[in-house]
């Protein structure tokens, strides 16, 4: 770990800076040539939740972030961020570094080329991003910064700008790699193992096409991507016979899929207030039918309202999904247990794998919230924001008015003085029995505090 900071420390030192040479973030006038910045934070925290029957500290950290841009302000730059973690994560100690982006980019008055670890996003809406189908995430990751969750891929991204004021780009990423499931936070049965899987080959490439639009006060883009969703599903991969006890074991791997989408989304202003919406049509290479860790086409809309009132930040969002070719689940969406196999008797073993797929798959509609033709959500945003105030409160509301789940997240910031902030927030989250909200509450429901020093 010390050599891998003496490096990185090492590259940025040497990175010339001629004595009156601009920065490419300085506004010096009548200077010209190379610059650099280097910045970063610190931050520790801890979660507290009461996952039995008394309280604890499941998750306490601390965090480290150095980045560093460079550039002429002209015909390239580059940028990259090295974050290292301590913690305690839910009995596991944390100890490592990671590299969150780094890449280089290559500017002409019409194109620009961009190669390497990067988080992408296509999306402009808050709560609803439907267009973000390119870059995983890790919704696990305990942290007071929702964008730590975003995870960055290797790759290509090239834009053309034929006239002023339209982006051509096309996107590669040679190699996938899978956002992280809830199931880790899940109180799995005893027979149930679930393995990560690994590509034996180089057929994972995907790729996107974007066009994008930029008027006053207005923007357009049209979307196509045809690779892997960032998010895998579940596979039966194999159902085994103790011969101690006759019992059986489940073992599962989190299989990808390749999806083809077409999305479109518009912004624009309206008065005072800023509107937005958003649409994408999701269809799968493979049937579920036959492939139960694939999802049902799907085609999802998205609204949104943003509006200060004086202070007072106020975002409201709706989104609806309808599944295309929808059928009823076969079995309840539970993970197979002991009992899953009482009922089966004394059935071919091929049948009892076919029952346990189809359960599996279940699950996996359970997951990507397709056991109903149509579902509909809602979020809010509210937060006082004025300049320097040292008090800055707001709170976040995703609620699934069809699955009656929501997560509730109310968050004060204080600044005592600049580049210092102290955090006391909560994410909450609750649902029905055996809905995902409700599978995974017991672990994520927590009060958290912390400290963050930028410089």
């Amino acid at each position: 770990m010390r050599k891998t900071l003496a490096i990185f420390t090492l590259v940025f030192l040497v990175i010339p800076n001629p004595s009156g040479a601009q920065s490419l973030f300085d506004d010096i006038s009548g200077s010209s040539g190379n610059g650099y910045k280097i910045g970063g934070f610190i931050r520790s925290g801890i979660y507290f939740n009461k996952p039995g029957k008394s309280p604890g500290i499941p998750v306490s950290f601390a965090d480290l972030s150095l980045n560093t841009e460079a550039g002429n302000g002209s015909t390239y730059k580059a940028y990259a961020d090295l974050r290292y973690r301590y913690a305690s994560e839910y009995g596991k100690i944390v100890n490592a570094p990671v590299l969150r982006e780094a890449w280089a980019a290559w500017y002409t008055p019409f194109t620009e080329l961009k190669a390497g670890k990067q988080i992408i996003k296509w999306s402009n809406m808050d709560f609803f991003r439907l267009q973000d189908v390119v870059s995983p995430r890790n919704d696990l990751y305990r942290s007071f910064d929702p964008e730590d969750r975003d995870l960055g891929n290797v790759s290509f991204n090239f834009s053309l700008s034929p006239v002023d004021k339209v982006s051509l780009q096309a996107l590669i990423i040679p190699r996938f790699r899978p956002s992280v499931l809830y199931t880790e936070f899940m109180d799995m049965p005893g027979l149930i193992e679930i393995k990560e899987h690994t590509f034996n080959d180089n057929g994972t490439l995907s790729y996107g096409l974007r066009a994008e639009v930029y008027l006053k006060n207005f923007s357009a883009s049209i979307s196509y991507f045809d690779g892997y969703n960032p998010l895998p599903g579940l596979r039966l991969d194999t159902l085994t016979i103790q011969a101690e006890d006759n019992s059986y074991m489940v073992s599962l791997e989190e299989r990808p899929f390749k999806i083809r989408t077409l999305s479109a989304g518009v912004e624009f202003l309206l008065g005072n207030n800023i509107i937005r919406t958003e649409a994408i049509w999701l269809d799968p290479d493979e049937d579920y039918r036959q492939k139960e860790y694939v999802m049902l086409p799907e085609i999802k809309w998205a609204a949104g309202f943003e509006h200060f009132f004086g202070n007072l930040h106020l975002v409201l969002e709706y989104s609806g999904k309808y599944i295309s070719g929808f059928e009823e689940s076969a079995f309840d969406p539970v993970l197979p247990d002991e009992s899953s196999f009482f009922e089966f008797g004394s059935l071919p073993p091929e049948q009892i794998f076919e029952y346990i797929r189809l359960q599996i798959g279940s699950f996996n509609r359970l997951y990507n919230y397709q056991l109903r033709e149509y579902s509909h959500y809602a979020g809010l945003h509210l937060a006082y924001e004025k300049g320097l105030a040292t008090f800055s409160p707001s709170v976040n509301i995703l609620y699934n008015i069809t699955a009656e789940e929501y997560m509730l997240n109310p968050v004060l910031k204080i600044n005592p003085s600049d580049n210092l902030e102290i955090i006391v927030g909560a994410e909450l989250y609750n649902g029905t029995g055996n809905s995902l909200f409700d599978m995974i509450n017991r672990r994520l429901n927590s009060i958290y505090t912390g400290v963050r020093i930028d410089f």
